[in-house]
């Protein structure tokens, strides 16, 4: 040998690990026991190991036969021990075994496809399985080193997601005669073979583990999956289905009939509108029962039975006619049987509901028809619901008698009219969200004697719960406060026009004979005149028991001091207002066809005024012409007795509508009449000149944001509204009038 191959064969027990030498010593020990006992009956063959002559040999040291033994798929190959040559064939019982255990091992593997392709046969019709089981193709060029992303996504799949086809699975785990030595492996006399494991796949591996297991292991199976994903889909459907079904109801916006007609619903039945102006308008909605015949002089009844309502769709094209009552120059007009609504409405949906702004108006509480008209361009151009209720005037609306009271229990009579806007308020609850309109956000527009009527309702207990805020345009301040008893005796001059004494006879009378029983004290107003020392003041309001009960001051002072401790609930906003010439009418203007100084002074000294010696006072703050005349008017009935009610009572904003703005400009009157302000918030104020238009814009601001937000834009005690809304810094005029008593003691009544 010579010295290179001593070299290579040192190198080679140098190269051979502790393992290996003691495996190899191992080795040689068994194979000389094995030529031990093998002397007598065994003949070893010199060309090969004693393991593979074991195998193929037919008996043992026992003389039992023994058939030869295949280390299991992934053992590890033990140098010399059930080990050959690879170039030796295989023997026929070897192949038949080997055959065998093929056979075994691919009708399981069949088998255990077959039962998942039964459970989940309907699922492999799935986008998503098929997503999850296709096999990403390599592209041409792609760098063998950057990972493959699935799906539009990109979402990397960890490996634990991932299945091996079969094919890989066969490759790595091989069988013992795949396991040969290789030409360029350097021989060191060891063979290996690897492990055995339980199956060829991990996939059968986390078959066989119970769920709880495979998740504590992270070992999922593609049914793991496919499970959760149907689970998955099943959750978002019945989550789905939960929401449609909450949001399910009418549908959002209402269709229209030949284009023009418009059907929703309410409590007493359908209603069908017309559509105008890009508006629809619902004319003469019954709201409450009719009060004719038993029902005269009675509380309004809402209509809560189906005998009430109507069968069909009711037909609201044209306006139902008012309720009867005077008018200023002293006709008359309407219907006993009047208690409808009006409703105009931008649009009949559920999705958006609308602020709904409840016109309320009357010249007196005896009649006139009041410009608190809905109005379209505004209905459209400010996104409001504007609702007009008709309600009672006069003896039908307010006459309160003993022979009425009596016939009720508990006794009472009077205030029908209120009654009437209460029911019609609840009406508003219950129907006006089929009519586009927010239910939450309802402001109560009430307009002179409309206004009065609105501030009396206030008062009454759980009306607070039917509204949200209120303006008041030109009320009046005068609120009952004799008892029930002795306003049903100051009224008996009506039993004895009408020669009634029972109340069979009352509700028998014609409606003409109603109202010729109405004395004519009753009826007029006194905001255009002047206070005099022996002057009537009669209201039509009473302290009924049931609608009111106390002072109406009473109850404003209980509900500031419920805003103050934290009760805001109970106290709803309120914005006062009247405009700065609100004495003017044509009435008092037609007297004189030329107002000179003398006529003002004369005026001003015949009147209460100069019997407390003012006239000097007074003159000192207002002019001695017509528009001063109708300025010192409308502060004594009016302005100052607002300001002591809204500033020195409840703390409530009021503005005042200054003649500059609405009779501003060169063709101007310079005057703001009684029904300015609500003309320019509703569009119908005549509007010729630029001042006129800044005015109309200034007044629909506060108003409109006032119905949107529940406050006016800036928060000020007293405001201007000119051309422009200005705080307005004090009015010395008021300053007089109650530090004299002039006022409230005589401010206008209704």
């Amino acid at each position: 040998m010579s010295a290179a191959d001593i070299n290579k064969v040192d190198n080679e027990d140098d190269n051979k690990t502790l393992d290996k030498l003691q495996i190899e010593a191992e080795e040689k020990e068994m194979m000389l026991k094995v030529e031990h006992l093998a002397d007598d009956d065994v003949e070893l063959r010199h060309d090969e190991g004693p393991v593979k002559t074991a195998l193929s040999g037919d008996i043992t040291e026992q003389g039992r036969e023994v058939k030869p033994k295949f280390i299991p798929i992934g053992a590890i190959k033990m140098p010399g021990f059930f080990t050959r040559n690879s170039d030796r064939e295989k023997s026929k019982e070897e192949e038949a075994i080997e055959k065998d255990t093929d056979n075994e091992k691919n009708l399981d593997k069949a088998d255990d496809e077959a039962k998942s392709k039964q459970r989940f046969q309907f699922l492999q019709a799935y986008p998503f399985t098929k997503f999850l089981k296709q096999t990403p193709k390599k592209n041409e060029g792609e760098n063998p080193g950057q990972k493959k992303r699935l799906g539009i996504f990109n979402v990397m799949y960890p490996k634990m997601f991932q299945r091996r086809p079969a094919e890989a699975a066969e490759a790595t785990l091989a069988s013992m005669e795949t396991l040969e030595d290789k030409v360029d492996t350097p021989n060191d006399g060891m063979e290996t073979v690897k492990l055995d494991v339980a199956d060829e796949q991990d996939g059968k591996v986390a078959t066989r583990l119970p769920l709880k297991e495979r998740i504590r292991q992270k070992k999922f199976i593609i049914d793991d999956l496919m499970v959760c994903g149907v689970t998955v889909l099943v959750l978002l459907a019945v989550i789905i289905g939960i929401v449609i079904g909450a949001r399910s109801g009418p549908p959002l916006e209402r269709p229209l009939r030949l284009g023009r007609f418009i059907t929703t619903q309410t409590s007493c039945g359908l209603v069908e509108g017309i559509l105008d102006d890009g508006v629809y308008n619902f004319f003469g909605i019954p709201y409450a029962t009719p009060p004719v015949d038993e029902k005269r002089f009675t509380y309004a009844q809402p209509l809560n039975k189906l005998s009430m309502c109507w069968n069909g769709t009711l037909e609201c094209y044209e306006p139902a006619p008012l309720c009867l009552q005077f008018l200023e120059n002293g006709t008359t007009v309407g219907h006993e049987d009047c208690l409808t609504l009006d409703v105009v409405t931008p649009h009949v949906r559920y999705d958006s509901p609308l602020p709904v702004v409840v016109l309320i108006g009357a010249n007196t509480l005896a009649g006139g028809i009041s410009p608190a008209q809905p109005s379209a361009m505004y209905a459209r151009t400010k996104e409001v619901v504007f609702v007009r209720p008709n309600f009672r005037l006069g003896s039908f609306g307010f006459l309160a008698l003993d022979i009425l009271s009596n016939s009720k229990y508990p006794p009472t009579s009077g205030n029908y009219g209120l009654s009437d806007l209460i029911v019609a308020l609840q009406w508003i609850q219950n129907n006006i969200k089929h009519f586009g309109g927010d239910p939450e956000s309802v402001t109560l527009f009430g307009h002179r004697a409309g206004a009065t009527l609105t501030a009396a309702l206030t008062t009454v207990l759980n009306a607070h719960k039917l509204y949200s805020r209120v303006w008041l345009s030109s009320p009046s301040v005068i609120f009952p406060g004799k008892p029930l008893e002795q306003t049903q005796k100051d009224n008996d001059q009506f039993k004895q026009i009408s020669k009634c004494y029972d109340v069979d006879c009352l509700r028998r009378l014609p409606q003409l004979a109603v109202l010729s029983a109405t004395p004519d004290t009753w009826l007029g107003s006194d905001v255009s005149t002047l206070p005099t020392s022996d002057e009537i003041k009669r209201s039509w309001l009473v302290l009924d028991g049931k609608y009111l009960r106390t002072h109406a001051y009473e109850r404003w002072d209980a509900l500031r001091e419920a805003k103050n401790i934290g009760k805001e609930k109970l106290f709803k906003p309120m914005v006062f207002g009247t405009t700065e010439h609100s004495g003017h009418s044509e009435l008092l203007r037609m007297k004189h066809l030329n107002w000179t100084a003398e006529i003002v002074e004369r005026m001003v000294n015949e009147s209460y005024l100069g019997q407390k010696n003012l006239t000097a006072e007074v003159f000192a703050l207002f002019d001695k012409s017509y528009a001063g005349l109708v300025e010192l008017v409308s502060a004594v009935r009016t302005l100052c007795p607002l300001v002591s009610l809204a500033r020195l009572r409840l703390r409530a904003p009021l503005y005042v509508a200054l003649g500059a703005g609405a009779g501003g400009g060169a063709a101007g009157t310079g005057l703001a009449a009684v029904d300015s302000d609500v003309q320019a918030i509703l569009g119908s104020f005549d509007s010729v000149m630029p001042e006129q238009r800044r005015f109309m814009a200034a007044i629909q601001q506060l108003f409109y944001y006032y119905v949107w937000n529940g406050r006016l834009p800036a928060e000020h005690d007293l405001i201007a509204v000119g051309q422009d809304a200005l705080p307005l810094r004090g009015l010395p005029q008021c300053d007089l009038l109650i530090q004299k008593d002039v006022v409230p003691r005589h401010a206008h009544v209704d």
